[in-house]
């Protein structure tokens, strides 16, 4: 092709045509213009595409991510409610007088109230995201948002769980010195030993304002917890929804 127009050039100086010439140059630089614009237009397209399928596998992959997060949530959510209703179960049972309950009812609340699940979401996804400043690049803005949200979200909900967690180990400890944690822990079957044969027992803790400030004190905070995970999975579900957009 290039010998193509060397020829047709040498032709028009040949013959002393020179305004064809002119005329056939501008032509040629027209044509090389637009070469180039249709090159670039390419590149740029190509490049876009590439780009595209970047970004819809990063959302594919925060789609799985978010997905086991929600998984994972709905089972401690169910952890948490066991939790609850046995705190609730305890703090019922509080009065001057011991109520008659059955105390091996007592140490099986007291062993389910004591357990403190937490909930520990992935993060690897978002972390790297964050760290390489990627979610700044994202087209879909509603997604960003939600995404700086759960970010949030998360820095709360490790304040609350540190509590929690707090919570239970002040009953633990409280139990270890005024009552018998040997008869909350043989309610567990992996515990498989008698209970303790001393005199001491758990009733005589429904008659103590202390541990009743303990028990409301993680039940609050388990409340707490549960309005939390109910915002998260709210949270949650929007995000997997946005990132199938």
């Amino acid at each position: 092709m290039i010998k193509f127009f060397r020829q047709i050039r040498y032709n028009l100086m040949e013959q002393s045509k020179t305004g064809k010439y002119f005329k056939y140059a501008i032509g040629e630089i027209i044509l090389v213009v637009i070469g180039i614009l249709i090159a670039l237009s390419i590149n740029n397209w190509n490049e876009g595409r590439k780009e595209v399928i970047k970004e819809r596998q990063l959302l594919n992959n925060l789609q799985g991510e978010f997905k086991d997060n929600l998984q994972d949530l709905d089972s401690i959510a169910i952890e948490v409610n066991k939790v609850i209703s046995s705190l609730e179960k305890v703090f019922d049972q509080f009065s001057q007088s011991n109520s008659g309950i059955p105390k091996d009812s007592l140490n099986n609340w007291l062993s389910t109230a004591m357990y403190s699940p937490n909930w520990k979401p992935s993060e690897f996804l978002l972390n790297s995201l964050n760290n390489s400043g990627t979610i700044a690049e994202l087209k879909n803005e509603k997604l960003k948002l939600l995404l700086y949200k759960w970010s949030r979200q998360q820095k709360e909900m490790t304040e609350v769980q540190l509590r929690t967690e707090k919570t239970g180990e002040e009953i633990i400890g409280y139990l270890k010195e005024f009552g018998s944690l040997r008869n909350v822990d043989v309610t567990s079957r992996d515990f498989k030993y008698r209970p303790s044969n001393l005199v001491i027992n758990n009733m005589s803790l429904m008659s103590d304002p202390r541990f009743e400030n303990q028990i409301d004190d993680k039940l609050f905070m388990y409340k707490s917890t549960k309005l939390w995970l109910i915002r998260a999975r709210k949270t949650i579900v929007q995000l997997i929804e946005e990132t199938k957009n």
